[in-house]
């Protein structure tokens, strides 16, 4: 059982902290210690600060170092989706008890478009200066890409409550990192000194389970990989967070009990 632990759970492109909900209260129910940020600039509904367009995802990273320097204890770092590459890209940075990466999104090197991924940023990819701009949440694109197996109702629920604009230069870092200069998704796997897993969904149109088995792919034997088959990328209520949370904490148990 995991128990007296420091966790910081780290949210996906579009979001904000409270997607974790059910993590954060089951973790602290067994007596862990729980951090929960929101991400630059995010905010519930449409960002009010312009400057969200332009934040890279080393800035996200960059924030997320600095509360952990700040901590006492190395902490679990769990991230989904783009929350599950800034936790890689922090773990590659030396950082960590241990890492959690859930659906997450592709680093430097794995192929993050497909037929599904380009329809979901159809409409922003056409924007003029996507890349500098803040891209506004949008349900329909949100249901179609990560909230397809709720019922509509649910799913606008979950959206309302949860939604937030991304930053246009921190997706096309993840789409097109041949177009970054800086470099930011890149990962050299030989410098993570924590054990990692990585979670994939087969139902996942966002960050599709190819994601998933390239990265363990990449990072061999540094990496466990765990598959569910029938889930989708929201695995944040219902069965796919009782599953997802049973697994992280047996092997969560399993990796600090052996050292």
């Amino acid at each position: 059982m995991i128990k007296g632990q420091t966790i910081l759970l780290i949210h996906g492109a579009g979001s904000i902290g409270k997607e974790w909900e059910n993590f954060q209260r089951a973790f602290e129910t067994l007596g862990n210690k729980v951090i929960v940020p929101t991400l630059r600039f995010h905010e519930l509904g449409q960002s009010t600060s312009p400057d969200l367009g332009q934040t890279s995802i080393l800035d996200y990273v960059e924030d997320i170092e600095r509360i952990i320097v700040s901590l006492d204890q190395d902490p679990i770092i769990i991230g989904h989706s783009m929350g599950g590459l800034i936790a890689l890209v922090i773990c590659a940075r030396g950082f960590g008890k241990l890492g959690i990466f859930i659906t997450p999104a592709a680093p430097s090197g794995i192929n993050a478009i497909t037929p599904t991924v380009l329809r979901i940023f159809f409409r922003n990819i056409f924007r003029w200066k996507f890349w500098t701009k803040p891209v506004p949440p949008n349900f329909s694109s949100a249901y179609y890409g990560v909230l397809h197996d709720l019922e509509r109702d649910h799913a606008k629920k979950v959206f309302d409550k949860s939604h937030s604009a991304e930053s246009g230069r921190a997706l096309c870092e993840i789409g097109f990192p041949f177009l970054d200069a800086n470099n930011a998704t890149k990962v050299n796997e030989q410098t993570i000194e924590c054990p990692t897993l990585i979670i994939g969904a087969g139902r996942d149109r966002i960050t599709p389970i190819q994601i998933a088995r390239k990265l363990k792919r990449k990072l061999k034997s540094k990496a466990d990989l765990i598959e569910f088959p029938h889930f989708s990328h929201y695995i944040m209520e219902g069965i796919e967070f009782e599953q997802v949370f049973e697994e992280c904490l047996n092997w969560m148990s399993e990796k600090i009990n052996s050292k």
